[in-house]
This record gives C-alpha cells, structure tokens and sequence, in this order.
C-alpha cells in the first residue's frame, strides 16, 4: 500500500477535509493522529480509522499555542515512533471590513491560519528529518488569489501560508521533506453549509462564485482530500513549493 508505514498528522482532522483526507490515506496504510479541538467528531473519527485495520489516535490541539503544537508532535511520534506526513488543516472564518474589524478578530484569524501552520510545522519537522522524508500540505484558499470583500484577514492569512510555505519548502528540501498548498474553492464543509444551508444558496454561490465545471455545484470534501493526499503520494516526489487549486475554474493559475 502506497503509505504502509507511514504516520500522518491532520489538524483539524475531524473536520471535512481533514476526516476526508484521514480515511484514504488510512485506506492508504498509514497510522493517523487526529488534532482537532472537537473531540467527540475525533474519537468517533479514531474508531473509524482503527475499523479500517489502521493504528489512530486523538490529541487534543490548539494549534495557535507552541505547547500544543510541540505536544502534537511528541504525541504522534512517541506513539508511532515516527512523524511522516503532516497536513495543516486547522482554520476559523471572522469575515467583515477591514476598515471595521476588530483587532482581536484579527488576531484570532491569523493566530489560527498562519501561526497555527507555522508552529506545527515547526514541532514536525526534526521527526521529519530523523528519516530524511517527509510531506507538508497546506490548505489555503482560492481567497489567497481572488480576494474577496469582507473576507479580509481570511485573505492575508491565506496569502501568507502560501508564501511562507515556498520559503519553508526551499529550506527543507536538502532533507527530503517536500511542502506544497491546496488552495480549495468553495467547498461543502459543515462551517461551509452553516453559511449557505439549503441547495438554493449553495447553487448561487457556485454560479456567482463561476464554477465552469459541470454539473455546477460546490466541491465535495473528498475532491480536496484527493489534491492532499495526491501531494503526500509516490508521484508528487518532484512537486514542492507548489499549489493545487481545486475551485471548478473559479480562478485559473
């Protein structure tokens, strides 16, 4: 199997696409460890994994805070004796003008987004390269791209783990460590859903948003996994510093 004795580490892993995500690459052969803040969703998720025959474990995570992310690490690797793969998932959305945004929701947007994908990257790498391999994905956003009015500091935070992730994949890359994005469109998670609840918004949003793909529809949670899990795979070897753009043709790179 493509990732038998491989470790992978989701933040967020409960969510759409990280529990997406979690299920192939544990289809995959590789043993999870789920970072989320919601445990219930996890320990349920855990169960699944370890149904699929695969080994899972659940660290409760904050990934804004250093102890958390350095914990996460330990966590995995004491468990499983290594750290190979690690996919930064973990976000929150404070939309509204950036003229009236309050600094705290400023502050938590980027403390989440960025500082989150920087400190766990930090705490994985020298498990990463104690076995001279290892895969970072990062999840930004077509709003990295195409920004989007009173999505502001969602937009700088997205923009900003994709420059700060073709910096970390230069300095990594003598050890083996590849680091690429996978910038979503708009896509069916449960905070997605909550935004736009019945078949009618979502439809306005794929068509206003210009999905040309066809059927015209939002994407699944499992079309982002397959980007992810694509960038962890044997056939991304030569691919870093990189970004997936899965968005129906809403913005073309």
């Amino acid at each position: 199997m493509e990732f038998e004795n491989r470790v992978a580490v989701l933040t967020a892993g409960a969510g759409g696409f990280g529990s997406a995500t979690a299920r192939i690459l544990a289809r995959g052969g590789a043993d999870i460890v789920i970072a989320d803040i919601d445990e219930a969703s996890a320990q349920e998720l855990v169960k699944e994994i370890k149904g699929l025959g695969r080994r899972a474990i659940f660290v409760p995570t904050d990934v804004s805070k250093k102890a958390d992310a350095q914990k996460l690490a330990k966590a995995a690797a004491d468990a499983f004796g290594r750290v190979d793969i690690l996919v930064n998932i973990a976000g929150n959305s404070l939309g509204g003008a950036l003229e009236e945004m309050p600094e705290a929701d400023f502050d938590k947007v980027i403390a989440i987004h960025l500082k989150g994908t920087f400190l766990c990257s930090q705490a994985a790498i020298p498990y990463m390269k104690q076995n001279s391999w290892g895969r970072i994905v990062n999840i930004i956003s077509r709003a990295a791209f195409k920004p989007r009015v009173g999505m502001g500091a969602y937009s700088a935070a997205k923009g900003a783990i994709l420059a700060m992730s073709r910096v970390l994949a230069a300095e990594v890359a003598q050890y083996g460590i590849n680091v690429n994005c996978v910038a979503p469109g708009t896509a069916l998670t449960k905070m997605v859903r909550h935004g736009f609840p019945t078949a009618e918004d979502q439809m306005h949003e794929a068509t206003t948003s210009g999905v040309i793909t066809r059927p015209v529809r939002l994407a699944h949670p499992e079309e982002i996994a397959g980007a992810i899990v694509f960038l962890c795979s044997t056939p991304s070897a030569h691919i870093t510093g990189s970004t997936i753009h899965v968005n129906g043709g809403t913005f073309m790179a």
